[in-house]
């Protein structure tokens, strides 16, 4: 199964409360010559402009927003990554490397396990967050994405830590996921479109959170899509002149449950075999 990979040099976050825990010491060691470099590294990493600095950012909000309502939290992280997909990851990636170089360079390669971090899962969570908003996921890693969304939205709604608040259901949630992945993956594969990827993450979703909403909104506009599209295609001249396809396309329009589908299981795995029908349409046309 695919996942994420959490590299610690990587995360944003993480290194700058290394850094701060770094300067603190040399400040307690009186120090001056570590001082002095490590202040000179956060500034030209971290300092306000910087490419990581918009990054950190990102970070700040999540850590910073507690006891909100659900809709706020999910609003919030929302918005989160649509900033994270707007900042420069090549850039950003490029001054990571950068930054790991002279950390090394300066400190030693022990640097990055010098330091005990309490919010060490929560800042991994954001940076793994922030790093599936900019890319293409398979099916396994949305999954995870999904565990790693709900894990920071039941963090912002409450007070308590991050390991208090995602402790209650992440073994549950885990298995949840886990069981709808392998089925799907099993039926699937990687042969997913991009409407059938993003049908299946709000039925993880659903799995997960109990909110049927977002799922029944998009099976009902998705059939209205997929019927618009099996109405024009059999009324165009190349379908006609095909009977084979003609056939098919009648089938389909006369089986497809428009209007009477639930939000289930079995709704689901229809509407995601359409999808793939009209998607052979649309590229036919």
């Amino acid at each position: 199964m695919g996942t994420f990979k959490h590299n610690k040099k990587r995360d944003c976050g993480l290194v700058y409360e290394f850094l701060v825990r770094k300067l603190s010491q040399t400040m307690v060691n009186k120090d001056q010559k570590s001082y002095q470099l490590t202040m000179e590294i956060l500034r030209k990493y971290y300092g306000e402009g910087t490419p990581m600095a918009e990054e950190r950012e990102l970070f700040d909000v999540i850590k910073n927003t507690r006891g909100v309502t659900e809709s706020a939290a999910r609003r919030i992280l929302a918005e989160i990554q649509r900033h994270a997909q707007g900042l420069d990851a090549k850039k950003i990636d490029i001054k990571k490397s950068n930054l790991i170089k002279e950390i090394n360079y300066t400190f030693g390669k022990s640097f990055f396990s010098e330091y005990r971090i309490p919010e060490y899962r929560l800042l991994a969570s954001i940076q793994m967050v922030l790093d599936a908003a900019r890319t293409q996921n398979r099916l396994t890693e949305s999954v995870q994405k999904i565990q790693l969304e709900e894990g920071l939205v039941r963090y912002m709604t409450t007070r308590g830590s991050f390991s208090e608040a995602t402790t209650q259901r992440s073994e549950v949630d885990a298995v949840v996921m886990a069981m709808v992945a392998k089925r799907f993956n099993e039926k699937y594969s990687s042969a997913l479109n991009k409407n059938q990827k993003l049908l299946l993450e709000k039925y993880i979703r659903e799995q997960v959170t109990g909110d049927i909403k977002p799922l029944g909104e998009m099976i009902q506009s998705e059939s209205k899509r997929i019927m618009d599209i099996l109405k024009r295609a059999s009324i165009m001249g190349e379908f006609i002149e095909d009977k084979s396809m003609m056939e098919k396309l009648e089938e389909a329009k006369k089986n497809f449950p428009a209007g009477q589908l639930l939000e289930t299981d079995k709704a689901v795995e229809e509407i995601m075999m359409y999808q793939k029908l009209v998607e052979e349409v649309e590229s036919d046309e």
